[in-house]
């Protein structure tokens, strides 16, 4: 790394700790300055925005939001900008403080106590994760180089982005506490923040830059990028790529290879739309990634004119009932070749086709989307053909509009309630996306972009009614895991007095099965009640010295005196558990005799009889740890169905067997702090019914639960089609 000792400039030596202190307050401060005079360009994006979607949408809950929306920021823009700047100045400066002494975030998604909060703020709090991804992603090389000079700065590597002050979520989270601050309407935070993105959002990249070169100023890694140059030969710009940009460049080429191959070694048939086809995929300009070259191209009016012609006719015939019979394959796709005026076709046109033909072949073979939902989207072959056409970034751009529409179509099929067929509202809802884009796509890819944004806000507003449902259960979960981590806790506890071997056998079997329940109630209270645990803790660790050797008169008058208070503790804990068995009037009777023994009057113990009894002792202390050695070694393996249940995620959507042999999906809808309880529910958040993370991986296991993949299917189905192609 760029960052070893020997690799420092040897004009500067690293710095002192108000010396670092210094630097990153300064960053603080040109970052709160550039941000406060980019706020009124920034609002007037957002202003513009959400009057646009108030005119665009075809929801009236959404249309009545963001108009309101679009309301309080024309009469408060003034109060939300300063709002935003100072909230940004706090925050930042919080999150320098904690940087430098080594503390957790405040703001990091995986906070334990995300499931306490209501599912609006949970729903609020992912969307603007979501958002920091997407905007970390657009900076990518600006933020790993600032990692890189504060990591310098403080002596390290390099700082994970995660713990960058300067990251996207910080800058976020002003701003969405900015608007709470102007709007307390929480359904129209979640419209605002749905249009937060790189296009709309502050220009991070020349913020970032900025800091970078703040540092840079000070001597600090100056020749970063040229360091990377003698590594990273093959890029350009002086910074590794993301990993997603590998795989996409790779996908980049083998997409071009295939539209530029030639059928049975002929060249391009020479319609009157042909293109100078080899231009359309020369390299950018040095220093571009391959991003930035080009894909798009003009298609012939002859050619697009039969697709408007035919996605009308299609249009015409679902609007008069009438069945277009359109199968589940790709035949419509491959049929427009054999129908279009000759000369039409260029040889990319008809790799185009081809190339998205094989695309609905796979998703057309997609076990997990209905039969139903299948054919509505085989309906929207011509007008993916047409978005296709226009843009070959279709192939290649997870985040294409039309890509995110099939995915969307896909996704929302596994949440189709069957029982309840084409009366199922979703279905309706599909039904009539499916009919908009058949009857108003032309050109305007936007138009993808806004049905999808129509369907998500569908499903989040089913999603957002099942709140009060699942607050019950939701509850009981969480009461579960709290006792299930008390309990763990309250055998620790238990387990390292034995382990020592100190401990009276009589006395060890009686800490393990009553004294354990005592203190696994007190660590479920030690947050309200810290105490309790204190007492329950000092009432065991008095009652195992009572039981040991006593070898001169001052220990054994000390134990008398103590005596009744321990044994008088020991009862009133072992009532509060409510221990009436029995067996409890044996425990104390040989407690009695262990302690009659104890305060005898006996002469000092021999060196001999000493030497024995710390022998007993270890040895004692010796079975504790192989038995303990041995249940671990007993335990269940973590095998590939435990660690599916690890990187489960909420949302997913998860096939159970019924009773009588049949499947029905159900989504994770809620996990639990610490991941050992999962809720599943139906779309609409209903019938909840929970596991436990051992429960779901015995299901797994068993095969009476399969994980359904939530990978996109458009992206499968391209690479299936590519891989298929080598």
């Amino acid at each position: 790394m760029v960052t070893n000792q020997a690799d420092r400039p040897p004009n500067d030596q690293p710095r002192s700790a108000s010396g670092r202190a210094t630097i990153l307050q300064n960053l603080v401060s040109v970052a709160s300055i550039l941000t406060s005079g980019q706020l009124q360009d920034f609002s007037s994006r957002l202003s513009e925005a959400l009057l646009n979607l108030s005119e665009q949408t075809v929801r009236p809950n959404d249309a009545a939001l963001s108009f309101n929306a679009f309301n309080h920021l024309r009469l408060d823009g003034a109060q939300f900008q300063r709002a935003v700047a100072s909230r940004l100045s706090e925050l930042l400066a919080q999150e320098v403080r904690l940087l430098e002494t080594g503390g957790n975030s405040a703001l990091q998604s995986n906070s334990p106590d995300l499931s306490l909060v209501t599912f609006e703020e949970m729903e609020n709090r992912v969307l603007l994760g979501n958002i920091s991804q997407s905007l970390e992603r657009d900076i990518s090389d600006e933020l790993k180089a600032l990692n890189l000079r504060i990591g310098w700065l403080l002596g390290q590597e390099e700082i994970a982005a995660a713990a960058n002050p300067f990251r996207p979520q910080v800058f976020v989270q002003a701003i969405y506490e900015g608007w709470c601050m102007i709007d307390p309407v929480a359904e129209s935070h979640r419209v605002m923040l749905r249009l937060l993105g790189p296009e709309l959002f502050l220009p991070l990249a020349s913020i970032l830059q900025e800091l970078n070169q703040a540092l840079v100023e000070r001597s600090i890694l100056p020749d970063l990028n040229e360091a990377y140059r003698q590594r990273k030969t093959q890029n350009k710009v002086g910074l590794p790529p993301p990993k997603a940009a590998k795989r996409d460049e790779s996908r980049y080429n083998k997409v071009r290879d295939w539209l530029l191959s030639a059928k049975n070694g002929k060249k391009e048939n020479g319609g009157d739309d042909d293109l100078h086809v080899p231009d359309l995929f020369a390299p950018g300009a040095a220093g571009d990634n391959w991003s930035a070259n080009t894909i798009s191209m003009k298609v012939g009016p002859r050619l697009f004119g039969h697709l408007n012609s035919l996605q009308k006719r299609i249009a015409q015939l679902e609007a008069g009932g009438q069945s277009i019979g359109i199968p589940q394959s790709a035949a419509t796709l491959r049929q427009v070749k054999d129908h279009v005026p000759p000369g039409s076709l260029t040889q990319i046109d008809e790799n185009t086709i081809e190339l998205l033909a094989k695309i609905f072949d796979y998703v057309f073979l997609e076990r997990n989307i209905p039969a139903d939902m299948k054919r509505l989207i085989g309906q929207l072959q011509i007008p993916l053909l047409k978005a296709a056409l226009n843009d070959k970034k279709f192939f290649i751009t997870e985040d294409h509009p039309a890509r995110r529409l099939i995915d969307t179509l896909a996704k929302s099929g596994m949440a189709w309630d069957q029982d309840k067929g084409r009366d199922d509202p979703l279905y309706k809802m599909i039904e009539q996306i499916v009919e908009r884009v058949q009857q108003d796509f032309d050109q305007q890819i936007d138009l993808f972009s806004d049905v999808v944004s129509n369907l998500e806000s569908f499903l989040a507003a089913e999603e957002k009614s099942s709140e009060s449902a699942l607050a019950e259960p939701i509850a009981e979960a969480l009461r579960q895991e709290k006792m299930r981590q008390a309990q763990e806790a309250a055998e620790n506890d238990v387990a390292l007095r034995i382990a020592t071997g100190e401990v009276a056998g009589f006395v060890e079997v009686f800490l393990e099965a009553h004294w354990t329940r005592i203190l696994t109630l007190a660590h479920s209270v030690e947050q309200q009640k810290p105490e309790v645990l204190v007492k329950a803790l000092a009432a065991m660790d008095d009652l195992i010295w009572s039981v040991k050797p006593k070898n001169s008169p001052e220990q054994r008058k000390e134990l008398i005196t103590k005596l009744p208070s321990i044994l008088s503790l020991v009862n009133a804990w072992l009532n509060a558990i409510k221990w009436n068995d029995p067996e409890r009037v044996v425990f104390f009777s040989n407690l009695a005799e262990r302690h009659a023994a104890i305060v005898r009057i006996q002469s000092e113990l021999s060196q001999r009889h000493q030497v024995e009894t710390a022998v007993n002792i270890a040895q004692k202390a010796s079975e504790h740890r192989m038995s303990k050695r041995l249940k671990q070694d007993s335990e269940k393996p973590r095998d590939q169905f435990a660690r599916m249940v690890e990187d489960i995620a909420q949302g997913n959507w998860v096939d159970f067997v019924r009773s009588n042999g049949t499947t029905a999906k159900f989504r994770l809808t809620w996990i639990s702090p610490q991941r050992s309880r999962f809720i599943f529910t139906n779309r609409q958040g209903h019938d909840p019914f929970a596991f436990t993370a051992d429960e779901l991986a015995q299901s797994l296991r068993d095969r009476k639960a399969s994980i359904i993949s939530m990978e996109s299917v458009i992206d499968r189905a391209l690479s299936a089609a590519l891989e298929d192609a080598e």
